[in-house]
């Protein structure tokens, strides 16, 4: 990993750890989210997936303001990401 992207993995890291703390206290059934990305393919190939239990998941897809939440705290740091780029899987699959 170049210097530059373990820079951009931290700040990626700090600010969805925001989000996940946040989404603990405020987000029924929320347990955790998670990211993956490629640098050589960077900002298109990073994936936000958060994790709920398995009865809440509906309510969370449908109402998704985890999403925006996630898109409005990465793009306080410049990066800019699609909703589909986040997704919601329940906790028995990760």
């Amino acid at each position: 990993m170049r210097k530059n992207d373990k820079k951009l993995d931290n700040a990626i890291r700090v600010k969805l750890t925001e989000v996940c703390e946040h989404a603990l206290d405020h987000t029924d059934g929320f347990l955790w989210l998670t990211h993956t990305v490629d640098y050589k393919k960077f900002p298109s190939s990073l994936l936000v997936r958060c994790v709920f239990t398995d009865d809440s998941l509906g309510a969370a897809i449908k109402e998704a303001p985890l999403s925006s939440l996630i898109k409005n705290t990465l793009a306080s740091v410049g990066i800019e990401i699609q909703k589909q780029q986040i997704c919601y899987t329940p906790e028995n699959i990760h």
